[in-house]
């Protein structure tokens, strides 16, 4: 996100001017986190508990960072702030001088970004005639099978199954930015029907923090995927800094922005000449090089996870027989009462029937020796599950067990859940250093390479979304300008009027894709 310098904005050691308000904001934090501990101890409500205690530690960390001037405010006071630096500057100007071939990747970004309109303002327009038409018929074909191909899988779960036609359209036109605005308002609209309905659906916009539980799923995303959520932000704004130097801009600082201690994103400051004095050509590939840099790294980290898969390949048998060592079996750890997922509760259909201390021997006919096959078996398996089970008996007798299971569907998301959750049964073997610690860096490395390229899809095609804060805003008000000009308005109008068009369908999309809260709650 490129920002501009103020000439009279304050310096980083700010906010002498309200302690007394510091001391009152972090009074608030700290009684937000004690009523955290209280909803979980005493009241066992795990959403409030996590709402409260991000906010709190939010609130805390802010006031603490803002009281000894090692952050300035950001947007909201006391909510954001910012962490600014120059030591990168050097480094970004360094790569700038050879950035020629990074301007078409720029420009490849905005065209994936901003679909067929995109193509349209690069190229066609300067054609005319039917070869632009053809320009442009050929650029459909192109994009539509580029969404069949890589975004299809987005559409595998049931509920935005009924978007699927409508976001390729909306990408074929306007691209990642067009799919984004498609499925917000879709879902938005799915929202709607739900509640008339009277069904419940999983709300698709939710904060998502390694570590925290997403609310309404009641699942985290691993904190190792905090490494590859900090490489995609160093990424995207040095990819915006290098644009920027490139083109003669000069750059201030470089930053982090902070929600508390977590990275909620980051910036590069412009100096002296502001970003409205470019060319819209040069303006639109600074304001592209972010998102375009995240699909490219995207690409370069599928082919490197791929070639480290296939180079453990002839490893497997030593992984595989070690983990054959290590482990005794599948073991049923404990058993819920009831299974819910995104505000629908239901009893646990394993209830009474599985028990802490059971040993899965057998799924549906076939050996169960790790979790990862059960899962896989589970997944697969249509109507009822027939577990076969190893039991200790009243006289300590261990005996062979047959038990069927239909799990209940959710069908909205295709998921499928019993109220069990499955354990590992360890065995006496000693792990060989060697093989333990290659196993451990290999698996880290996997998972950073395989949330690297999640995060950098989600990065790389929401922020072309067109409307401001996203880089996709600013970009909108350029590309779509010429398609204004029958009513006569000058460029500066013209801007604020296509800002304002998305920001509405924005905050109107946002307001009907809260519904599925206001249900859950209920």
């Amino acid at each position: 996100m490129p920002i501009k310098s103020k000439a009279k904005s304050k310096p980083v050691h700010y906010v002498r001017e309200s302690k007394s308000k510091l001391n009152h904001v972090l009074l608030l934090g700290i009684l937000f986190l004690v009523f955290a501990i209280i909803f979980l101890l005493k009241l066992n409500n795990e959403g409030l508990f996590w709402l409260l205690l991000v906010v709190g530690a939010v609130l805390v960390a802010n006031s603490i960072l803002l009281r000894f001037s090692f952050a300035t405010p950001f947007m909201f006071k006391y909510i954001l702030t910012m962490l600014k630096t120059k030591h990168f500057v050097n480094f970004i100007t360094s790569i700038a001088h050879h950035a020629k071939w990074f301007e078409k990747i720029c420009i490849l970004g905005s065209i994936l970004g901003f679909g067929v309109t995109a193509v349209d303002y690069w190229f066609a327009r300067k054609i005319g005639g039917w070869k632009r038409i053809l320009l442009l018929l050929g650029s459909a074909v192109v994009l539509g099978f580029f969404f069949y191909t890589f975004c299809k899988v987005l559409f595998a779960v049931p509920v935005l199954a009924p978007l699927f036609w409508f976001c390729l359209i909306a990408f074929v036109i306007l691209g990642f930015g067009g799919m984004s605005l498609a499925i917000l308002v879709g879902y938005g609209g799915l929202s709607v029907i739900s509640l008339i309905n009277h069904t419940q659906i999983c709300p698709s916009v939710a904060p998502v923090l390694p570590g925290v539980p997403i609310p309404g799923l009641g699942v985290a995303i691993p904190l190792i995927a905090w490494i590859s959520f900090v490489m995609v932000l160093v990424i995207h704004e040095f990819s915006h800094g290098i644009m920027m130097i490139y083109y003669k801009e000069k750059i201030k600082s470089v930053g982090v922005i902070l929600a508390g201690i977590i990275p909620f994103g980051a910036f590069v400051e412009q100096d002296n000449k502001t970003f409205e004095k470019l060319d819209d050509k040069k303006a639109l590939n600074v304001l592209s090089a972010g998102s375009a840099s995240n699909l490219f790294t995207l690409g370069v980290a599928w082919v490197v996870l791929l070639i480290l898969i296939t180079a453990l390949v002839p490893f497997n048998p030593v992984f595989e027989g070690v983990a054959e060592k290590s482990f005794g079996g599948v073991k049923v750890n404990s058993v819920s009462d009831t299974v819910s997922f995104c505000g629908v509760d239901a009893n646990a259909p394993a209830k009474g029937k599985l028990f802490a201390g059971d040993i899965v021997k057998e799924i549906n006919g076939v050996d169960i020796n790790s979790i990862e096959t059960l899962n896989k078996l589970f997944k697969d398996a249509n109507g009822s599950i027939r577990f076969t089970i190893e039991r200790t008996n009243d006289k300590n007798i261990p005996v062979d067990l047959n038990v069927g299971i239909t799990p209940f569907n959710f069908e909205q998301l295709g998921i499928k859940r019993i109220g069990v959750e499955f354990a590992v049964v360890p065995t006496d073997y000693v792990v060989p250093p060697e093989i333990f610690w290659a196993s451990t860096t290999l698996s880290m490395i996997s998972q950073i390479l395989l949330f690297f390229i999640i995060i950098s899809f989600a990065a790389g095609s929401f922020n072309y979304f067109p409307s401001e804060p996203f880089d996709g805003g600013k970009m909108a008000k350029i590309i779509l300008a010429p398609y204004f000009g029958f009513m006569k308005m000058d460029k500066k109008d013209t801007h604020k009027l296509i800002g304002r068009i998305f920001v509405w369908i924005l905050i109107i999309s946002l307001t009907l894709n809260m519904i599925p809260y206001l249900t859950m709650a209920i």
